[in-house]
C-alpha cells in the first residue's frame, strides 16, 4: 500500500514539475510587430500556451513605436500566473505597429477638391501646410483614398484655410484631425526638363515650365526661357528646379590660349588680324586677347568661336597700329 501511495506521490510532483516547465519554455521577445490597436501578452511572448489575448497596452499609432519594460511585464503576467523566461536579459520591449506614414503634402489635391466646391477652382492656387513636416500615421490596411474632411474653412482675404479630417487608426475607428495651411499665387518659370553637361549649351527643347509661389520667385531667379537659352550649367543641375542666375554661364567659345581671329569694324574700316586670347568666355564676353604681331593687348567682345570684335567704343583711329 505504502509502495502504491508514494508512487502516487511521485507521478503527481513529476506533473507539477513538467507543468512547470512547459511553463517555462515561454520566451520573452526584444521586439514585437503588431498590426491593430492593442498589444496583447500574445505579442511579446514566444511559445505561449495560454493567455495569448490578455491586454498588456494600446498600440503606438499606425508606422509609430514604442516600448515595455520586463518589469512592468513580470508584475501583469504574476496576476494572470502566466510563466515565462528571460533568458537574454531583455529590459525593454520595442513595439512597433505596421503602417503607412502620409505626408500632410499628400493631402493637396483633396484640399483643391474642397476649393473647386467653393467654386474657386479657376484660381491659379498653390497650397502650402502651416506645419510641412508633419505627417498622418495609417494602418497598414488602409490609404488616402480613406482620409476625408468633415469641415472645411476657407478665408478668401487671407487665402487661409482648415480642414477637419477623419483619419483612419485601425480596427474600424477613426480620430479627427486639424490641418491648416494657406493658398498662394503660382507663376510657371522656366527649368531644365533633363541633366545638362556642363559645356553644352540649352536649347528650347530642354526647358519645362515648372510651377513657383510667385512670392518666392527672387531678382535672382531666371523667369524667362530666353534668359536660359544659349547658357549652360556651372554643374549638374536637377530637372524641373527653379534655377537662378548664378547657375548658368556662356558656353565657352574662345579659350585661353588659343588662337583667334580680332576684328575691327568702324564705318567703312574693316581690319583683321590673328591674336591669342588670354582669358576664356562665352559669347557677349569682354576677354582681354593679344595681337600675335604688335603683342599689344586689347578688350574685345567674343562674337563667334574663336572669334572677337574690338569693343569700338574704347578704340581710335590713333590705335590702329595695335592690328598691324
Amino acid at each position: 500500500m505504502k509502495r502504491i501511495f508514494y508512487t502516487g506521490i511521485i507521478l503527481v510532483i513529476s506533473w507539477v514539475v513538467t507543468a512547470q516547465v512547459a511553463f517555462a519554455l515561454a520566451e520573452v521577445r526584444s521586439t514585437a510587430l503588431v498590426n491593430k490597436s492593442t498589444v496583447t501578452l500574445g505579442d511579446l511572448l514566444d511559445n505561449l500556451d495560454t493567455g495569448h489575448d490578455i491586454w498588456v497596452m494600446n498600440a503606438p499609432a499606425p508606422g509609430g513605436k514604442t516600448s515595455v519594460s520586463t518589469r512592468y511585464l513580470a508584475s501583469l503576467t504574476r496576476q494572470h500566473k502566466v510563466y515565462w523566461q528571460n533568458s537574454r536579459g531583455v529590459q525593454q520591449i520595442i513595439v512597433s505597429r505596421k503602417g503607412k506614414v502620409i505626408k500632410h503634402e499628400a493631402l493637396k489635391n483633396m484640399i483643391m477638391q474642397e476649393l473647386e466646391a467653393l467654386n474657386l477652382s479657376d484660381r491659379k492656387n498653390g497650397i502650402r501646410f502651416d506645419n510641412k513636416n508633419a505627417v498622418l500615421n495609417l494602418p497598414e490596411d488602409n490609404d488616402i483614398e480613406d482620409i476625408t474632411v468633415k469641415k472645411f474653412d476657407f478665408d478668401q482675404q487671407s487665402g487661409k484655410f482648415s480642414a477637419n479630417i477623419s483619419v483612419p487608426v485601425g480596427d474600424g475607428k477613426f480620430a479627427a484631425t486639424l490641418v491648416r495651411g494657406r493658398t498662394h499665387a503660382i507663376s510657371y518659370i522656366p527649368a531644365l526638363n533633363k541633366i545638362i553637361t556642363p559645356g553644352r549649351q540649352i536649347t528650347e527643347r530642354d526647358i519645362a515650365w515648372v510651377p513657383m509661389p510667385t512670392l518666392s520667385i527672387g531678382r535672382n531667379i531666371i523667369r524667362k526661357k530666353d534668359q536660359l537659352i544659349g547658357m549652360t550649367p556651372k554643374r549638374g543641375l536637377n530637372p524641373t528646379t527653379p534655377l537662378r542666375f548664378s547657375d548658368l554661364t556662356r558656353p565657352e567659345i574662345v579659350i585661353r590660349g588659343k588662337v583667334v581671329s580680332i576684328l575691327f569694324k568702324s564705318g567703312k574700316i574693316s581690319l583683321t588680324a590673328i591674336g591669342k586670347a588670354i582669358e576664356s568666355g562665352g559669347r557677349g564676353d569682354v576677354i582681354r586677347v593679344m595681337n600675335n604681331k604688335s603683342h599689344k593687348t586689347i578688350e574685345a567682345v567674343i562674337t563667334g568661336p574663336s572669334q572677337v570684335q574690338v569693343i569700338t567704343a574704347q578704340f581710335g583711329l590713333a590705335q590702329l597700329d595695335v592690328l598691324q
